[in-house]
């Protein structure tokens, strides 16, 4: 996995939530819409001195998982016994050959800047995913794919900025929810389809705010909304979301 197929990820659910091609770079996409969570950190991996990523904000030295697994192999780490007198003794040696594992995954494929990967391709930029593809700054994440900037969620499908969320697909910015598609902006609701600023409703169409709007008068003001999310949604926002 490198920048531009992570990017083109980004793009198509882009595309697919937004109905407009992204104009946001990676980067910008991560400092707009992934400022709030905790997405793998670039640090220096200890036996090498080179690049690696992690979630662990505690440890102070790391190998990649690649090495584990080779010292694993060779059975090298095996130290001589020696005296343990005291509780210092324990922790002088345990500091020794304390490294934190880095970039973890297991049956996975085309995983870059990302760990705690298990049976997922196309990861960037993310932690605990589990049996989903196309996932990109995103955290505790099962069995979903083109998911950008989102955490918990489930049987997902095209959605940024979705939070403790299930079988929601082609949305932007909803927690607390399920069945939602190609809607904005919903707080705990249930089976709703193209609803904007929503909350605490269940089995809605064109909705906004809680009120109820036809198909024509709804789609202008979802425009207005693209708009105004493409222009200001980032960190700083005091909506919520």
């Amino acid at each position: 996995m490198d920048e531009k197929k992570a990017k083109g990820i980004v793009d198509y659910a882009f595309k697919d939530i937004f109905g407009r091609p992204n104009q946001f770079s990676l980067d910008e996409v991560q400092e707009r819409f992934a400022y709030d969570l905790n997405v793998p950190r670039k640090v220096k991996e200890s036996l090498h001195d080179k690049d690696t990523w992690t979630v662990n904000k505690k440890a102070k030295k790391f190998m990649t998982s690649d090495d584990v697994t080779i010292a694993l192999g060779k059975n090298s780490w095996e130290k001589p016994k020696k005296r343990l007198g005291s509780m210092e003794d324990v922790l002088d040696n345990w500091r020794k050959i304390n490294y934190f594992a880095t970039e973890k995954e297991i049956n996975s494929t085309d995983i870059a800047k990302s760990e705690s990967i298990y049976q997922s391709s196309s990861v960037y930029g993310s932690t605990r995913v589990v049996d989903s593809k196309n996932v990109i700054f995103s955290e505790y994440i099962f069995s979903s794919q083109y998911i950008v900037a989102s955490l918990y969620n489930v049987y997902s499908t095209a959605a940024m900025r979705i939070f403790d969320c299930e079988t929601t697909s082609s949305s932007f910015a909803v927690e607390w929810s399920a069945k939602v598609s190609k809607s904005m902006y919903i707080l705990n609701c249930i089976d709703m389809h193209e609803c904007l600023f929503c909350s605490n409703l269940q089995s809605k169409k064109y909705c906004i705010a809680n009120m109820q709007f036809t198909k024509e008068e709804y789609l202008p003001i979802k425009e207005m909304v693209i708009d105004w999310t493409l222009k200001n949604f980032g960190k700083g926002n005091d909506e919520g979301f």
